[in-house]
């Protein structure tokens, strides 16, 4: 069976790369996704998830060229959990979404129902450091946890 994730988030940190040993573009980079809420009492809470997304080839090219942190980003991909080993010698493991489809940015002001309710003018190629509204708060920092040569392609 195959299974697939499709995400929709704002991009919180982005990581390019390329492998030492077999040249492969990679590039990674965290996305937030959010739920609103009601609680018991009726105030709204919002609860945010960090994703870690990884890409190889010519969709981390695409990417770290086009995309930019606060951009809202669609991707499919598979997840993946591995195990690895910190400098102590302790087992760790991590969740991440292996892109298999170029993402596709989303106008700014995307909504719910899938419509776009930019202002006129408004372009989703425009740079997201003009608006730190469109940013997504605490990005996590990704960290390199495995040495080149431990890229599955």
């Amino acid at each position: 069976m195959y299974q697939q994730i499709v995400l929709i988030g704002r991009v919180g940190q982005k990581d390019f790369a390329v492998t030492a040993q077999q040249q492969t573009p990679v590039c990674k980079l965290s996305l937030a996704t959010s739920k609103s809420f009601k609680d018991r009492d009726g105030h709204w809470k919002e609860n945010t998830e960090w994703h870690r997304i990884i890409m190889f080839r010519k969709c981390a090219e695409h990417v770290d060229n086009t995309v930019f942190v606060g951009d809202l980003l669609l991707v499919k991909g598979e997840i993946r959990t591995r195990k690895w080993q910190d400098k102590d010698g302790s087992d760790r493991y991590t969740t991440e979404i292996i892109v298999d489809d170029f993402p596709r940015k989303l106008p700014r002001y995307f909504t719910k129902d899938g419509a776009s309710n930019g202002q006129p003018g408004d372009s989703s190629n425009s740079h997201p450091e003009a608006s730190s509204s469109s940013r997504p708060s605490q990005a996590p920092h990704i960290e390199e946890e495995f040495p080149d040569d431990d890229i599955p392609f």
